[in-house]
């Protein structure tokens, strides 16, 4: 019996005892008499106890219950694991991460995959996300100078790090404080807003100089069209919300009576309804763009990766390779020295005076006398138009020469020859990896080696290229016993060498309690081929 038997079994006698217990000891308090010992335990008719060995078994039924992960029973559960199973080769190296994965207890504790709850938690989650679009959009409308007033704030903040690294962590603070607490007790504790007298203009102000700008940021036009098109952060946050301090700081001065005051209610409240899920489909609308921004910043990067720096162009990734160990050696033996401070504050400041919309004129002007001075340049004569010239140029420069000799691998594939025991006359058999000795399973069977009818049918492997220059390179190994010696398929005897060694044959070894009705001979064929580079690594795509 195994281990789960017994301990189930055990469970079972533990718990009919003490049921037997529980019904005697209740019978006798019934009764009126107490079978309680001067220790206060209870005596049983049966007068039978535990054995030491059954109480340990029984103390530790408990933790090993929990030691033992519960089986699922979800289908998408099964589906994953007959697909890991059968489907994954177990020479894989994810399937023993995918195994270990779908064996964690912590996993398995988690809830199973449900399309409802999917939704559910989509929807919940699109309204929720004002707050993140706000300040999506916030960080661009800083960027665009549309709130000149942010921008500067933020430059002060960017240039008080610069100088002192330790108010970052201030700054959180700082946010729960005058972001969180101070606008939670205004809210729960309104002000009546004082009468400001207004006072006629006098001049032009710093702030209206920034923000007065028939122009566009530079940044704009490498957004995408209508991504910023009357969009204000606060439109994404429920109307009912912004305008509650304003009602409330209202109520305070004056009171209305309560006949009119329910129909102004219910309109608030229906209105407050439909802007919310107005909100909650702006969200949702926001949340697929968001998605879709990832997805292309998802792309881009897997470009860089895998292309501009995967060798795919092996001119541009080198060049990419020395730059970064010249920046590299630079920041580590020169660093010390450079006035980090000054530099980060100076690109920080210029980053963002080159985003505002009154220095867009003079990119332009910049970028267009840049391309005027390059059309005067003398051009070189160009070819017809051919479709290679519609393709973008690769990176080319004549100091970077990619000129490795290439990788040399022997392959190797064996020519089986066959005859009956009956007749004396071999016959071509076929062209195979394997030497199909005489233990070789698919032998056995009776089936025929994996293999070919014709050498021009034998391919090279993956990535790797043969020398085409010749038809037949193919050469036959003449020294077959060196061949079976450093094999150490000599210690075997399975295989033998005849006279005829110098033409490459071997032979099966005969053996008295082997019945062979065919006999096999091979010989070993080798060619060299060549591999300049692997194909450059690409992303997994899952979809």
């Amino acid at each position: 019996m195994s281990y789960r038997h017994i301990r189930d079994a055990l469970y079972e006698e533990t718990s009919t005892r003490l049921i037997n217990h529980m019904y005697e000891a209740s019978q006798k308090f019934s009764k009126g008499s107490s079978d309680l010992d001067k220790d206060g335990s209870i005596e049983s008719d049966e007068g039978d106890e535990f054995t030491d060995e059954q109480m340990k078994a029984i103390e530790s039924m408990a933790a090993s219950a929990e030691e033992q992960p519960k089986k699922t029973h979800h289908f998408m559960d099964k589906l994953m694991e007959k697909m890991i199973q059968h489907v994954i080769p177990d020479a894989a190296p994810e399937k023993e991460i995918l195994e270990r994965k779908m064996n964690d207890p912590e996993y398995n504790r988690r809830p199973k995959l449900s399309i409802r709850q999917l939704i559910s938690n989509f929807k919940k989650l699109s309204g929720r996300m004002s707050a993140f679009f706000a300040l999506q959009y916030g960080l661009i409308h800083v960027i665009t100078w549309r709130k000149p007033t942010k921008t500067l704030t933020v430059l002060v903040f960017y240039t008080a790090v610069c100088l002192w690294p330790h108010v970052v962590l201030a700054f959180p603070v700082m946010f729960v404080l005058f972001g969180i607490l101070l606008p939670g007790y205004l809210y729960r504790h309104p002000k009546p807003l004082p009468d400001f007298i207004k006072v006629k203009k006098r001049g032009q102000s710093l702030l209206t100089f920034l923000s007065d700008s028939e122009d566009s940021s530079i940044v704009d036009d490498f957004i995408s069209e209508g991504f910023m098109e009357d969009h204000d952060p606060t439109q994404l946050i429920p109307s009912v919300s912004r305008t509650s301090s304003a009602d409330d700081s209202s109520d305070v001065g004056s009171q209305s009576g309560t006949g009119s005051a329910d129909i102004v209610d219910d309109k608030k409240e229906r209105a407050s309804y439909a802007s919310s899920q107005v909100a909650l489909l702006m969200n949702m609308r926001d949340l697929q763009n968001l998605t879709t921004d990832v997805l292309e910043g998802i792309n881009a990067a897997e470009i860089f990766w895998y292309k501009t720096a995967g060798f795919e162009n092996e001119r541009l990734s080198t060049f990419l390779f020395y730059g970064a160990m010249l920046a590299t050696s630079l920041v580590l033996f020169l660093g010390q020295f450079m006035p980090w401070r000054l530099i980060f504050i100076q690109s920080g400041w210029l980053g963002l005076i080159l985003c505002h919309p009154k220095s867009k004129k003079y990119l332009v002007e910049l970028s267009q006398a840049q391309k005027k001075r390059a059309a005067l340049k003398p051009k070189k004569e160009k070819l017809p138009d051919t479709d290679n010239d519609k393709e973008p140029k690769e990176f080319d420069r004549k100091d970077i020469i990619i000129d490795d000799s290439p990788e040399v691998k022997v392959i190797e594939i064996y020519e089986l020859q066959t005859k009956n025991i009956l007749h004396n006359k071999w016959s071509f058999y076929r062209y195979s990896n394997n030497m199909f000795d005489i233990k070789n399973k698919v032998r056995v069977t009776g089936k025929r080696p994996v293999g070919v009818d014709h050498l021009a049918k034998v391919l090279p492997p993956k990535d790797w290229k043969f020398d085409f220059a010749f038809a037949n390179k193919w050469k036959i190994d003449n020294n077959p016993k060196k061949f079976l010696h450093d094999r150490d398929l000599d210690k075997s005897h399975l295989l033998e060498t005849r006279e005829d060694a110098d033409e490459g044959w071997i032979y099966d070894k005969k053996h008295e309690e082997h019945e062979i009705v065919y006999e096999f001979r091979r010989r070993r064929l080798h060619r060299e081929c060549y591999r300049y580079a692997r194909e450059p690594r690409k992303p997994s795509k899952f979809m």
